[in-house]
């Protein structure tokens, strides 16, 4: 395996969004193959739809379960390189010098993307083995205890920065004109969104308790310090200017708001099976989240465009890692939008399922979906 030049903690980004890529694939199967037996569709739904399922759908299925196991292989492939790599950052003394710098958060870019990869491994599986759904209830109380682990590994690297900064006020605020102190946040609320997921699916009153309460920690944290770092970030911004360095994490915001939308919904899931209603507050949250996400997207896209970020890009003129972060809005985006498309617009009757603004809708997504796979391999390329 060769050796990465410059690697950074920010490397893993490249695995987190391959894992989001495989994401925005199973969406196809998620919205549009019948699964009446279960929450999620498993092996049997999608195998069973192929056969009675018109061409074009067929299709559908096909890329959708093609592109889960494409992009699972590189998120995969390339979090082993990253883990190498890391390994060889701490024997040559370079995660010594990072500690209590701005760049310790860096640190959190790892159990975000082990996190994804417990998001990737359940889709795999639910897909990809028969009959693995009957022994679910089972796999909840596994996946939680997982979850927690790497919740408490994201919240001791954060903690350690924290602590470190504070007692030595090492916070260097001239160099933090960017957001890209907020992804400890999204590490957070990734953590958040899987561990909302049992609460979501399962039947057992304990498992969705616990998973309920562990989520709401993990997700209300990530909103939390959230918004001071927002706060500090623009301040910094506003005073000195965005930095070009960073300038990709302007767009954060975006995943960040997706993952924790995700698991307000789930955990909303759950409250159903308490016979509480969600269908109402659903459609408002998910409404206001993607609202705010345009609002950043819009904002980023014109301080890009004023600083010619795309055309510096695309002349392979940015090499940064930091190029990387480019990826998660595009996933963010189109999961969210999925959701936004299928559980607000297409069951409050505003369209009809398959209709021809439904599949308009869709192809905008799928656009978008391309676009950025298309932005990650050229950019893991120029870095790998």
């Amino acid at each position: 395996m060769k050796d990465v030049k410059n690697w950074s903690p920010l490397h893993f980004l490249a695995s987190l969004g391959a894992g989001g890529m495989a994401v925005t694939f199973f969406m196809y199967l998620m919205f549009w193959v019948p699964h009446p037996n279960q929450p999620i569709p498993i092996f049997s739904d999608w195998f069973s739809h192929l056969g009675t399922a018109g061409l074009g759908m067929q299709l559908m299925i096909l890329l959708g379960v093609a592109g889960i196991l494409v992009f699972a292989g590189f998120h995969f492939k390339w979090l082993l390189l990253n883990f190498v790599e890391y390994q060889k950052f701490k024997k040559n003394q370079s995660l010594a010098k990072i500690v209590g710098t701005n760049a310790h958060t860096q640190l959190m870019a790892m159990p975000l993307t082990y996190a994804m990869s417990i998001n990737v491994c359940f889709i795999i599986g639910a897909i990809f083995v028969p009959g693995l759904w009957e022994f679910v209830e089972w796999l909840f109380p596994v996946s939680i205890l997982i979850f927690l682990a790497i919740g408490v590994w994201a919240s001791r690297i954060y903690l350690d920065f924290f602590s470190h900064v504070l007692h030595h006020g090492s916070f260097d605020h001239t160099a933090n004109n960017s957001l890209s102190q907020l992804l400890p946040s999204f590490a957070f609320a990734m953590v958040g969104v899987g561990l909302a997921a049992p609460a979501a699916m399962s039947h057992n009153d304990l498992t969705i308790g616990i998973s309920y309460f562990l989520s709401l920690f993990f997700t209300t944290g990530a909103l939390f310090l959230g918004m001071i770092k927002l706060v500090i970030g623009m301040d910094d911004m506003l005073k000195q200017g965005v930095s070009r360095a960073s300038l990709p994490t302007i767009w954060v915001v975006i995943p960040i708001l997706t993952t924790a939308g995700i698991a307000v919904m789930r955990l909303s899931h759950g409250l159903h099976k308490l016979e509480l209603g969600h269908g109402a507050s659903n459609f408002i949250f998910l409404s206001m989240v993607f609202s705010i996400q345009i609002i950043f997207f819009l904002m980023g896209c014109a301080v890009m465009r004023r600083m010619h970020y795309f055309h510096k890009l695309l002349n392979h003129e940015e090499t940064a890692p930091v190029t990387l972060a480019l990826i998660c809005p595009g996933v963010a985006f189109v999961v969210m939008g999925h959701f936004v498309l299928n559980k607000v617009i297409m069951e409050s009757g505003i369209i009809a399922k398959f209709g021809i603004v439904y599949l308009l809708l869709s192809l905008a997504l799928i656009v978008l979906q391309f676009l950025t796979g298309w932005l990650l391999f050229r950019l893991a390329k120029e870095q790998f």
